[in-house]
């Protein structure tokens, strides 16, 4: 019970101070992708969240602070 009660307040927190929230439009956002094949090349594309999002897909864009 005592873990429930922590994951609902973090997650009320998290959209307390969110910019955006769930449902709203972002601006669009381009980088690089990195993939690694079953043989260990590293594998590099552009995306786009537009093209992401177009395809049905949720994005969910998490930035965590370091340092």
């Amino acid at each position: 019970m005592k873990k429930c009660f922590i994951i609902v307040l973090l997650i009320a927190l998290i959209t307390i101070n969110a910019e955006y929230l769930p449902g709203d439009h972002i601006p669009d956002m381009q980088f690089t992708d990195t993939n690694i094949d079953s043989s260990g090349t590293v594998i590099y594309s552009d995306q786009s969240t537009k093209d992401i999002i177009s395809s049905g897909k949720i994005v969910v864009i998490s930035f965590f602070g370091v340092g």
